[in-house]
């Protein structure tokens, strides 16, 4: 048996992948299409583990390490559009 310690691990592995997915989505342009095949044979594999993992991870841990990784997404593109506006 996993410890909880381990098991947070594996929930944050799990919070990445997801915000990766969701990145992908995101991404236009050139490198998006030359990305593709690699990406989503990567995705399909990810998604293998992640239903390994998930039957075995404490789901209020993952909803939370998910829930401040998005956040710390939202936050950098937020800095970024700020940056971007105190150029101007």
């Amino acid at each position: 048996m996993a410890t909880e310690n381990e098991l947070l691990e594996w929930d944050i592995l799990i919070a990445l992948f997801k915000a990766t997915t969701e990145q992908q989505n995101v991404l236009t342009g050139k490198p998006k299409q030359l990305s593709k095949v690699i990406f989503k044979r990567w995705f399909n594999e990810g998604n293998k583990l992640l239903d390994l993992i998930e039957k075995e991870s404490n789901m209020q841990y993952l909803e939370e390490v998910t829930e401040v990784i998005e956040d710390s997404i939202h936050e950098l593109r937020t800095k970024k559009i700020n940056r971007w506006i105190n150029k101007s």
